[in-house]
C-alpha cells in the first residue's frame, strides 16, 4: 500500500492515517512550502491536501499565501524639464515645385510656420 494509506475501499477510495495527514499539513505550514509539491511528492492530490489543511484548523494557509507588509515611499518631485518630450529635429527638408529648402539646427514651430507661409504665397 502507498505511504500513509490505511485502507483502500472497494470503490478505490483511499483512507489515510491521521498522523500522515497531520504530518503533511505541518509541512505545508512552513513558509515557502508548496501545497502542490508536497502533495505530489507524497502521492496525494493537492485538493485533498488543501481540504486536510482546512480541517486541521490551518485555514489561513489554505486560503492562499500570506500577505506581506507594504511600505510606500513618496515619489521624488518631478523635474521641470520634460524627460518624455520628443527630440527636436536637427534637419527639416521641404521639397516643393523643384525647389528644396533645408532648415538646420533646432527648428521651432514659429520658424517653420514662417517658411511654410512664404512658400504658400509663391505657389
Amino acid at each position: 500500500m502507498p505511504t500513509g494509506v490505511v485502507r483502500v475501499l472497494s470503490n478505490g477510495k483511499r483512507l489515510y492515517a491521521n498522523a500522515f495527514k497531520a504530518d503533511l499539513v505541518r509541512r505545508c505550514l512552513v513558509p515557502g512550502a508548496s501545497v502542490a509539491a508536497t502533495a505530489m511528492t507524497n502521492g496525494v492530490i493537492a485538493n485533498l491536501l488543501r481540504r486536510w489543511i482546512v480541517l486541521h484548523g490551518a485555514q489561513g494557509r489554505a486560503a492562499g499565501p500570506a500577505l506581506l507588509p507594504v511600505r510606500l515611499q513618496t515619489a521624488s518631485p518631478v523635474s521641470p524639464s520634460l524627460p518624455c518630450a520628443p527630440p527636436k529635429p536637427q534637419i527639416i527638408e521641404i521639397e516643393i515645385h523643384g525647389a528644396r529648402v533645408r532648415l538646420h539646427g533646432e527648428v521651432d514651430a514659429q520658424r517653420l510656420g514662417v517658411v511654410l507661409d512664404v512658400l504658400a504665397r509663391r505657389t
